[in-house]
């Protein structure tokens, strides 16, 4: 099919101009070198290629329709969790069954397109399986794969797993919103073996010192009746605690609570042990660790705001998690208290159109207070622009987007955990005004703005230091929709929570004034990454990472030595996963004439939650093939999944039509025949004598 980009009605005019160029150019012509056949041939070429170069500035377009066949996507997820060999198949599943299952996918990738996944600490792709992953989350392999295959065409998705999952919500849950059958293997054993475990530990993260806080222990027994153990709580090589355990059934729990005084300020490990009892299951789930940071005094946090709304309580629910800071909250008409007693404001649509709250302001700036500012429908940018906050907006008139967050890989004030990264794209949109953002030099995004399917460098979440002063800018309204939505994806609110913490602790430390400074967690868990943030300045405090920064990571026994990366404008070191235990940092670097190095400790926190559960959930399993006309299978039985798979008439080849619109401009073979005609024109007059 023939179109234009301009109107086809100018064909007619592209006609006409063709005729009259070759009229006034041959019809009145009175040279007798011309004969007349050879007036009527070369007046009819002219015509056409003076009609074919005006036809072409009408840009014409060739539309076209291609056919293309997509194969079917089956789509493997298999369990790489600790959990799969905690049973009495662990040999099986090592060999046989990982051969028997290589064979099958090597049998449905002759029809099909096959694609593997393992599901763990984390997802990724492939098959190559250690059964060493600490954690397992069903229903976030559910949500990715139903993100990166929209609008794919995938036949089947296949589960391999025992169906103990320990993070995440429930996966039968995401498994109703997958449009393909799903097919369950259902691993592991489901009998009840002879095993004392700690079930649960609860503790303060962080207490005060001089302060007594609880550490409850969750005791459970399956099978072990009249036998006893013993739990015993150890510090610092020393047992502060213990208590003999009678199990009185066979489906034995006790809860026993003690407490402890917090005498001295830092961290403070617990490890947690049940003595082993004869012909146990195992003995990975007997021991538990417990830090606690002990802190000498809290940090004082106002949250004053124009009026009452949902995102001051999502943030107030987040930082009472700790401890550390003590939160108090006003109507901006309540506030009379001096702002030099606390240590972070955060303003909730201040200043407002109907109050710029200008005294406020002006005091926080004369005392160093740092503010934290969320904006909304009530908001005076105007105010906000004065403020030297690194964030400007240039309102034309007052219209609001839908914005999704994009995490800024290149931000280095502070860092969030991948898990969080991850979740954050999920997040639904804030309303943000329309505007035009810039954003000062100073001044840096932790999220930038998707509006609609469009990534921008708008930033939305933005971080800023003045003058000593620092501040925090969310340009959007809608916080809390974010907190709920954590809870409705992973059953808490550990995304949401992570990044207000983080920007409460950036804003309230204390600046450090050192020229190299080294910032890193003190606690990770064996399957995290040990990642340290460096900065080096010169001596007018500007960032600079031309030398080579060193780390030396050591604990009783062994030393590490690593060397930084080079960032925008400072370091990052990603040291890979540690076993477990305590270790030491020094990191160095030398820049002039001077050496600088800082020191300090890390712990790594033993991860026993596969441990926890051993009992196989085939029910599960089943419950999710059944939800889209999918099946369940034993691992003995991937013959008669692979003949089910095949045989299901649903699963097919579908054909996609793609249309495709080509300009003649570009058509070679246009162009010639152009040439042709005017070179038969020239031939013509050549032959006949005419110049």
């Amino acid at each position: 099919m023939l179109t234009s980009e301009y109107s086809l009605w100018f064909l007619p005019l592209c006609v006409l101009l063709g005729l009259a160029y070759a009229f006034v150019l041959y019809y009145k012509s009175t040279k007798p070198e011309l004969p007349l056949w050879v007036k009527r041939l070369a007046f009819i070429t002219r015509s056409f290629a003076v009609f074919l170069l005006a036809f072409l500035l009408l840009n014409p377009l060739l539309k076209t329709v291609h056919k293309e066949k997509e194969k079917p996507v089956i789509i493997l997820g298999i369990d790489n969790s600790e959990s799969i060999l905690m049973c009495k198949d662990s040999t099986y599943y090592e060999n046989d069954f990982l051969r028997q299952l290589k064979q099958t996918i090597q049998q449905l990738s002759k029809k099909y397109v096959v694609e593997t996944y393992l599901l763990g600490d984390s997802l990724q792709k492939g098959m190559n399986m250690d059964f060493k992953d600490k954690e397992t989350n069903i229903s976030s392999f559910f949500e990715t794969i139903q993100a990166k295959y929209f609008n794919q065409n995938v036949g089947a998705l296949v589960l391999v797993s025992d169906g103990i999952y320990n993070k995440g919500q429930n996966p039968l849950y995401e498994a109703k919103n997958m449009e393909m059958p799903i097919y369950t293997v259902a691993m592991g054993d489901t009998s009840i073996h002879q095993d004392l475990l700690i079930a649960k530990v609860n503790y303060n993260k962080t207490v005060f010192k001089n302060n007594y806080f609880p550490i409850e222990v969750l005791v459970q027994a399956n099978k072990l009746k009249n036998k006893q153990s013993k739990l015993q709580i150890v510090h610092k090589n020393e047992v502060v605690f213990e208590k003999i355990i009678h199990i009185t059934n066979h489906e034995y729990a006790e809860w026993i609570r003690m407490n402890f005084e917090a005498k001295q300020a830092g961290l403070l490990h617990y490890e947690i042990k049940l003595l082993p009892i004869e012909n146990e299951m195992t003995t990975h789930n007997n021991t538990a660790d417990v830090y606690v940071q002990v802190v000498d005094n809290r940090d004082k946090i106002a949250i004053v705001y124009q009026a009452p709304h949902p995102d001051v309580s999502a943030i107030v629910q987040a930082l009472k998690k700790n401890d550390a800071y003590q939160i108090e909250t006003f109507p901006i008409d309540k506030f009379t208290q001096n702002v030099n007693a606390y240590d972070v404001l955060i303003l909730h649509q201040i200043p407002s159109k109907s109050n710029p709250a200008k005294q406020l302001l002006e005091d926080c700036r004369k005392f160093g207070i740092s503010n934290f500012y969320i904006t909304g429908n009530q908001t005076n940018y105007a105010y906000i622009n004065s403020l030297n906050l690194g964030l400007q907006l240039q309102i034309s008139k007052e219209v609001y987007n839908d914005v999704y967050p994009i995490y800024n890989q290149n931000f280095t004030t502070f860092s969030v955990s991948p898990s969080t990264q991850q979740i954050i794209a999920s997040f639904p949109p804030v309303q943000v005004p329309f505007a035009n953002f810039r954003l000062a030099p100073s001044a840096s995004a932790l999220f930038f703005q998707k509006i609609g399917s469009v990534n921008t460098t708008y930033p939305l979440f933005v971080f800023n230091q003045t003058d000593d002063v620092k501040s925090a800018v969310f340009a959007g309204n809608g916080l809390w929709r974010w907190r709920n939505y954590n809870y409705m994806l992973e059953n808490n609110h550990e995304a949401f929570d992570e990044v207000i913490m983080k920007t409460i602790q950036y804003l309230a430390v204390k600046e450090d004034k050192s020229f190299f400074r080294v910032k890193t967690s003190t606690i990770f868990n064996e399957n995290e990454h040990i990642t340290f943030d460096a900065e080096l300045y010169n001596q007018n405090y500007e960032l600079v990472n031309d030398p080579e920064v060193t780390m030396v990571i050591s604990n009783h026994d062994q030393k590490y030595t690593y060397s930084f990366s080079r960032t925008f404008k400072s370091y990052m070191l990603d040291a890979g996963n540690f076993p477990e235990g305590e270790y030491q940092w020094v990191a160095s670097v030398s820049y002039g004439n001077q050496k600088y190095s800082k020191t300090g400790f890390f712990n790594v926190k033993k991860i026993n939650v596969e441990f926890v559960n051993l009992v196989a959930n085939h029910q599960l399993m089943k419950n999710i093939s059944s939800v889209n006309n999918g099946e369940m299978f034993y691992p003995n039985q991937l013959k008669e999944m692979e003949k089910s798979i095949i045989n299901n008439n649903e699963i097919k080849t579908i054909a996609r039509y793609i249309k495709q619109h080509d300009s003649l401009i570009n058509s070679v073979l246009l162009l010639i025949g152009i040439f042709l005609l005017l070179g038969t024109e020239w031939v013509l007059r050549k032959w006949s004598g005419s110049y």
